[in-house]
């Protein structure tokens, strides 16, 4: 049972259904002209199975159509995968629909939603071909372990026009960054070289080593407790009784000093709740209570100098204006108001300055003792606040000292705690070197049953480094790849190759094919003409599904070949398919490879689906049963239709 490719479908962006449906285990030619969208279908089925962007070429189908869409077949049941063309100027869409079952109608245009991500698609068709938990450790550390997953599985099902012909590059995106080592690393996992419980037994071995190094550890311990076992523990006892965990006054003897030990950290340990208080944080409060009482005293002590200043100010202001009424009372002894204040009243003789009138001083005595008056019923109230500001101060000072006293006693209290501490943090200590000590000595108890356990473990890790032995996984793939070689030798006799008839096989370490001939390995590169390097990569590609397929590999059971022809039978040279206008040998060429393609595809139905792209049309009949469509005379993979 294999994943092969039932249908492809198109969606145009009004909701028109273009479908292409294939034969499942058995030789599919699509032929036809140029620009018809033959080249289109390996990029459709690579961008709907999870390639991060869509390659199909801009154009018609790129601007007509909405969804890309593959039915694919696997035994019994279908999986439908939809994606979305991306949009102007984008290169991807994240809008995937998958849907399972056995018999799947192909769904309206409208149900097609994003319901999976590109990542989980991945991952679920991975499993449904059966690729297990797997990976790749390079022999250094250079680069990160690779997992071979579905995307890998699918660089053996593509040949497009570019891949088919190239001497440098055998196989799918092989000349990008980075997959060229992803096609070495995951290409002995899909040939069944390393064993699919690899990553089981690597695990287990880790952990064995692992074992291993604790039980050596723990070994190591115990002998050196039987050399010094009663030293060490009695200078343990003394260290136990120094910072309190045993009392100073108990006698021990050598046999009772085992249990002793274990009474002192089972009673006495640190309690594994204990947390030191800081104080630190309470003596940083009370100080920063402190400054602030510090500023409050300064404001209030500047507030009541302020405040004495102006009571002082205030009484000589008193006694000046008192002295001013009493010089200007004499004023009432005058009696009549209208004295003549231009002339002496004693000589009558006339005033260069004219006098204040009785009258005037009168007012202003009137107005010296009201003012008086109002300073005097003033400064009593000045007296109360002079003396609320004095006992504020006074509380403050209060507040100060009481402040200093409990600074005072949270240092003290502080460094009572760090001492503590000190003791706690030694009687831990202490501790851990007891606890040590009396695992050893149990280990040293127990030296026999570690040594079991240490010749168990190291057994069991010699056999799990022979299961894993590099050596033993490089002789299988020596193996396979011969094998392989061989039917890529048997193929070859079908074909007139260059180097026919020497032995051929496939170089995994340098991804190419190499002819061993009576002159020396010749590599695909060194070979000349497309002939060849069509050939020889059709050969490699059926020779690895035939082993694929036999060995029940998980890898895709379709093979998509591009233009084989190319070599003998160029685009440019195209007339409707015909070969009769090329010559004789290249006709004989281009029969002989589509005779081989459908030869394997015979020989491994019904479990190898290989798809044909090309111009040609043979006029064989065998040939003409193996058609699904001709898209030739208007007919292509986007309908006229779709255009109006």
């Amino acid at each position: 049972m294999s994943l092969q490719i039932a249908k492809i479908i198109l969606y145009s962006r009004k909701g028109e259904v273009r479908e292409l449906p294939f034969k499942q285990g058995s030789l599919n030619v699509l032929t036809g002209a140029s620009k018809s969208g033959k080249s289109a279908i390996i990029d459709i089925v690579d961008y709907c199975t999870g390639r991060s962007t869509c390659n199909v070429a801009d154009g018609v189908i790129r601007k007509y159509v909405g969804w890309y869409a593959v039915l694919f077949q696997l035994g019994d049941s279908q999986i439908f995968v939809s994606r979305r063309n991306p949009e102007v100027g984008e290169k991807t869409s994240p809008d995937i629909y998958v849907e399972r079952g056995s018999i799947i109608d192909t769904p309206a245009f409208e149900a097609l939603r994003k319901n999976s991500t590109a990542d989980s698609l991945e991952t679920f068709l991975g499993t449904v071909v059966g690729i297990n938990e797997n990976e790749h450790r390079p022999p250094a550390p250079t680069r990160n372990a690779l997992q071979a997953t579905f995307r890998h599985a699918l660089l053996f099902c593509f040949q497009d026009q570019n891949d088919v012909d190239s001497k440098q590059r055998l196989f799918h995106r092989q000349g990008e960054d980075f997959m060229n080592q992803a096609i070495k690393d995951t290409l002995p996992y899909f040939l069944g070289a390393i064993d699919e419980d690899a990553l089981l037994k690597q695990s287990l071995l880790e952990q064995a080593r692992r074992q291993l190094r604790q039980l050596e550890r723990r070994a190591k311990d115990g002998r050196a407790s039987e050399v010094e076992e009663f030293p060490r523990g009695r200078r343990l006892l003394e260290e136990a009784q120094q910072v309190g965990l045993i009392s100073d006054r108990t006698h021990v003897l050598d046999e009772e000093l085992i249990e002793t030990l274990r009474t002192a950290i089972s009673e006495n340990r640190v309690p594994t709740d204990f947390i030191g208080i800081d104080g630190e944080d309470l003596l940083i409060a009370l100080r920063a209570e402190r400054q602030a009482m510090r500023n409050k005293l300064a404001q209030i002590s500047e507030e009541a100098r302020a405040t004495r200043s102006f009571a002082f100010d205030t009484n000589g202001y008193l006694r000046e204006a008192a002295e001013q009424r009493a010089r200007l009372s004499a004023v009432g002894l005058v009696k009549s108001h209208d004295l003549d204040c231009h002339h002496c009243p004693v000589c009558q003789s006339v005033l260069d300055v004219p006098v204040p009138t009785a009258a005037q001083l009168e007012r202003s005595l009137e107005s010296l003792s009201a003012q008086l008056e109002a300073v005097e019923a003033e400064n009593p109230r000045l007296q109360v606040r002079l003396a609320r500001i004095l006992e504020q101060k006074m509380r403050i000072e209060d507040e100060l000292r009481e402040n200093h006293q409990r600074i005072s006693e949270r240092i003290r209290e502080n460094e009572s705690l760090r001492a503590q501490q000190e003791i706690f943090v030694q009687q831990a200590r202490v501790g851990g070197k007891i606890i040590q000590y009396l695992d050893a000595h149990r280990t040293a108890t127990g030296m026999d049953a570690m040594r079991d356990a240490y010749r168990e473990l190291r057994t069991r890790i010699e056999m799990l480094e022979a299961d894993l032995d590099e050596e033993t996984t490089r002789e299988r793939i020596g193996t396979f790849l011969n094998i392989i070689g061989r039917y890529m030798t048997e193929y070859s006799d079908k074909l007139d190759l260059e180097h026919v008839g020497s032995q051929l096989r496939l170089d995994i370490r340098n991804l190419t094919v190499i002819a061993d001939t009576m002159d020396g390995p010749v590599p695909l590169y060194s070979m000349g003409s497309g002939e060849n390097w069509v050939g020889y990569h059709v050969l490699v590609h059926l020779a690895l599904h035939k082993w694929f397929r036999l060995k029940g590999r998980p890898v895709p059971g379709f093979l998509i070949l591009d233009q084989p022809s190319q070599a003998h039978y160029p685009p440019e040279r195209d007339a409707n398919g015909a070969l009769e206008g090329l010559r004789d040998e290249d006709q004989q060429a281009v029969l002989k490879l589509f005779q081989l393609i459908a030869t394997a595809a015979e020989e491994l139905a019904p479990e190898l689906q290989i798809i044909v792209l090309d111009h040609a049309d043979l006029k064989r009949d065998w040939f003409d049963r193996t058609v699904i469509e001709r898209w030739r005379g208007g007919k292509k993979l986007i309908p006229d239709s779709w255009l109006n």
